[in-house]
């Protein structure tokens, strides 16, 4: 109930009328008679009170530290490089360099309050801490794929990049692989980091300091972090061995100036009961109203490379069709995408003829039919086939395919004039990521990947 302050002005300035009133009439004189004007005066002040002012006191459960849009600027990576480390993936870094990749969706972040922070929307708190003194050193973002830890991860860097809290940003992905050009194969190579010891020899290297045991070398980058103020994003943690161990060194390193952030499909482990960790989960969308939010934020950012997602527009105003969606897609974000993008090239009707699985399974299943599906369409279905393994394994090898590098490719094999087309066929089935629309940058979610690395093929 709003507290109106108009009626409480107006009560105290009658009670302060009647004892003016009563001490001037015992009392005449110049003091009683000016308090008595003063009264009379606040009287009728009150009734020019702006509209409004009872919303001016702080109301904490609407409490915002940063902007909603924060974040939501791409960060030039050519010109910060000094400042982001190379040993990031395409993927991450397209992240970093997109405008407006992450959408605030009511109860998908499941962040506990910190004392104080009752009044904060998760992503509020968790953004408090980041850039807080107090605030905790490590955030663990765990969910099953496809539900946007990296998008949320890339969104608090960005954010605070964006806002110089940081001016130096570090990190890695745990795992990598790479393509084997002489056998075709894809194996895997020692990846960023796998133990506390490994990821203490990279962030030596990224630091230019130089390895001699894990003890020193945990002294020697506290020492050469001295005076910056750095973010380290820790990708894939579920591929470390002894993850228990790998944090216990990362709490050594992150202090008052240098957090962490930390991604995670699973944890195998207990973690240790204080506030310096801090285990953020993202839960499935559930609700009608956030699924409807999120699906026409997808039509939008989508609706230029997949033009019949404007079709599918009009048909999420009611709710029948969105129970269905969020039925069969278990409330996945990427599921929820995929499936979207089979009712905007045929029917609502598409998604009973879905198998009755949920999560993981149903997005390989879906990644299958859709290979399945370039297969069938012959020369244009195999030469995007070709483009989505080849930007595969360009990103697995950290570098970019722009629409030049696309053009002179597919020049090169007399295959150009059927390039629009087989980037359509990817666009509308895959959901390929194009993070610059100019020049081009083109990359796939690690899902995706995923599922590419078991084709074990490789296109040259």
């Amino acid at each position: 109930m709003k507290t109106n302050w108009k009626f409480i002005l107006r009560v105290i300035a009658i009670i302060s009328l009647f004892i003016a009133g009563l001490w001037f009439w015992s009392e005449p004189g110049f003091e009683p008679l000016y308090t008595l004007i003063v009264t009379v005066a606040s009287i009728i002040g009150s009734f020019f009170v702006p509209e409004g002012l009872e919303n001016n006191h702080l109301n904490i459960s609407e409490a915002n530290l940063f902007a909603d849009d924060c974040g939501d600027k791409s960060i030039d990576i050519g010109n910060q490089r000094l400042q982001i480390s190379s040993a990031f993936g395409s993927y991450f870094l397209g992240l970093l360099e997109r405008e407006q990749i992450y959408i605030p969706l009511s109860g998908q972040i499941d962040c506990p309050p910190n004392r104080g922070q009752e009044g904060f929307s998760p992503i509020q708190r968790i953004l408090w801490s980041l850039q807080n003194p107090k605030g905790s050193k490590i955030f663990i973002l765990a969910a099953d794929g496809g539900m946007g830890k990296s998008t949320l991860a890339s969104k608090l860097v960005r954010c605070l990049y964006e806002q110089e809290i940081i001016n130096l940003i570090l990190g890695d992905s745990a795992k990598s692989e790479l393509v084997d050009l002489s056998t075709g194969r894809i194996v895997l190579h020692e990846p960023g980091y796998q133990t506390h010891s490994s990821f203490c020899k990279r962030l030596c290297l990224q630091l230019g300091v130089q390895y001699e045991n894990d003890i020193n070398s945990v002294k020697d980058i506290r020492r050469r972090l001295v005076g910056r103020r750095a973010i380290i994003v820790v990708d894939n943690l579920e591929s470390v061995t002894q993850g228990d161990l790998f944090l216990k060194t990362l709490l050594q390193i992150t202090n008052r100036d240098i957090r962490a952030i930390v991604t995670t499909r699973q944890i195998n482990y207990r973690l240790p009961h204080n506030d310096q960790i801090i285990l953020v989960r993202l839960n499935p969308l559930q609700s009608l109203d956030v699924v409807r939010k999120f699906v026409n934020w997808h039509i939008d950012q989508y609706k230029n490379t997949h033009p019949n997602l404007t079709k599918v527009l009009s048909n999420t105003t009611g709710n029948k069709n969105l129970k269905w969606l969020i039925k069969k897609s278990g409330g996945v974000p990427l599921l929820i995408q995929l499936l979207i993008s089979d009712v905007a090239r045929s029917s609502w009707e598409q998604l009973n003829l879905l198998p009755s699985v949920f999560g993981l399974d149903l997005l390989d299943y879906l990644y299958k039919m859709r290979w399945q599906e370039l297969t069938q369409l012959n020369t244009i279905g195999l030469l995007a086939q070709d483009i989505l393994l080849l930007i595969y394994q360009e990103q697995n090898n950290n570098r970019k395919v722009t629409s030049k590098s696309l053009v002179d490719w597919t020049q090169a094999r007399g295959r150009l004039g059927d390039l629009s087309d087989a980037l359509i066929l990817l666009h509308e089935r895959f959901l390929i990521i194009n993070s610059d629309n100019q020049n081009g940058n083109y990359s796939i979610f690690p899902s995706l990947a995923e599922f590419l690395h078991s084709q074990q093929r490789v296109v040259i």
